[in-house]
């Protein structure tokens, strides 16, 4: 004992030191945890939040930037941390305190451990919403002072990547034509795949090329609130089938801002501009793969489906693409007027909501569909198309041995269609003569 009191004035400046950086240590540890074990939904509530919670998301929208900072900083303060603690057993040792020495050396791996990363670790992914809203700032500035440096340190890691590992190539990605093949093959010679989860997985797979205009809630479908307007006194006709309102903006003939149902329970005295998030813009021909990308990178919820000119034709919640994915027989109809989209009224005849995609219509039919060809989406669009002005009641058309014929006609063009095999209608005709 007397040998740390005897050489307390070599280690305690040195200690002090230390101290001050494994806190800096902790800070860096627990942001990273903190920041990334934020839920998808926690984020997006924090960028409609006070200021400090959008800037924890505007940090997270660019998440390999904030990465590679907090790791640069973390690193940076762990070699200052051990290269001061080998210079004080240095110091101790040449002093003859070698004791205090190896004591001084064994606490500084182990405050760095426990102190510098178990500690603030664990206590980060039980608290993770106030440290990262805690963090923000500092983090911001760390993130700020490293910008220009981090171009830098990415050519440099291709540099070193092209000098040590020049003949590493990247594998051909697997097409999903081949995967789709391989889980029908597994279908037909193992019992291991459900009906359900085979249809999820074609799902999946079929994200590259379906589009968002099959998904897209149309624009005549979408409900329309002023941002000044709270529930109280906004007048909404009909809340059944929607998830989102899309915030009217007066200057533009488009949308900005929605606001989720769940947000305004309970919120009556909020105005729905308050309550509203960013939406993101996607073109009306893009994948779901591609929607869904930009929304989980954006940590957005709603996307707005514009045509070429810029116009809004649509929107598509997240929402909407998760239950495209994962539903067995997924369906716009079902989801956006409340009811079944075909629907069987005799043997081998059907009634059809126009709105109802030719993907869906077509595997019902069991006709084969190819998006390539068709150049069509929905059955009104077949409609339009086939007769090149707007249908009218009694209008036929035939597709594939299937006759489509128009019951109910709105004067925008929406259709409800009657659909029976062609020698349907010649033997009720031949009967009824």
């Amino acid at each position: 004992m007397s040998e740390f009191t005897e050489s307390v004035h070599i280690w305690f400046p040195g200690a002090l030191v230390m101290l001050a950086l494994v806190l800096c240590s902790a800070f860096f540890s627990a942001s990273e945890t903190a920041f990334f074990f934020l839920t998808r939904e926690q984020i997006r509530r924090f960028s409609t939040g006070n200021r400090r919670q959008k800037m924890v998301a505007a940090l997270l929208a660019d998440p390999d930037r904030l990465l590679t900072a907090v790791l640069f900083w973390n690193l940076l303060i762990n070699l200052a941390y051990f290269t001061v603690g080998v210079v004080v057993m240095q110091k101790l040792n040449a002093r003859d305190y070698a004791t205090v020495a190896a004591v001084i050396g064994l606490l500084n791996l182990l405050g760095m451990i426990v102190l510098g990363e178990v500690l603030p670790k664990s206590t980060a992914v039980v608290f993770k919403q106030k440290i990262s809203v805690l963090a923000s700032w500092p983090l911001a500035a760390a993130v700020a002072v490293l910008d220009p440096i981090i171009p830098f340190l990415g050519r440099l890691a291709r540099l070193l990547r092209r000098s040590l590992w020049p003949h590493v190539q990247h594998e051909p990605p697997l097409q999903a034509e081949d995967l789709e093949r391989a889980i029908d093959a597994s279908v037909a010679t193992t019992t291991e795949l459900l009906e359900i989860e085979q249809q999820v997985l074609h799902n999946i797979l079929d994200l590259n090329e379906v589009t968002v205009e099959e998904v897209m809630r149309p624009r005549n479908l979408v409900t329309l609130v002023d941002p000044a307007d709270t529930l109280e006194t906004a007048t909404i006709v009909n809340l059944r089938n929607t998830d989102y309102l899309l915030i009217r903006n007066d200057s533009e003939d488009i949308c900005r801002h929605a606001v989720a149902l769940s947000r305004i329970t309970g919120e009556t005295s909020r105005t729905f501009g308050d309550l509203a998030e960013p939406v993101i813009y996607v073109p009306w021909c893009a994948s779901l793969a591609y929607v869904l990308s930009e929304m989980r990178n954006q940590y957005r919820s709603v996307a707005v489906v514009v045509h070429e000119h810029g116009e809004m034709v649509g929107v598509v919640s997240y929402e909407d693409l998760l239950e495209t994915t994962f539903s067995d027989s997924p369906s716009r109809t079902r989801r956006v007027l409340g009811r079944e989209p075909v629907i069987e009224i005799d043997s081998n005849r059907f009634h059809a909501e126009g709105l109802v995609t030719l993907r869906y219509l077509y595997r019902h039919l069991r006709i084969p569909y190819d998006a390539d060809e068709d150049n069509q989406t929905t059955l009104a669009g077949l409609f339009h198309d086939s007769l090149e002005r707007l249908p009218q009641v009694g209008d036929r058309i035939t597709e594939e041995g299937w006759i489509f014929t128009a019951i109910e006609v709105s004067p925008q063009g929406q259709v409800r269609a009657l659909i029976e095999p062609e020698d349907y209608s010649v033997t009720a005709t031949g009967g009824e003569q």
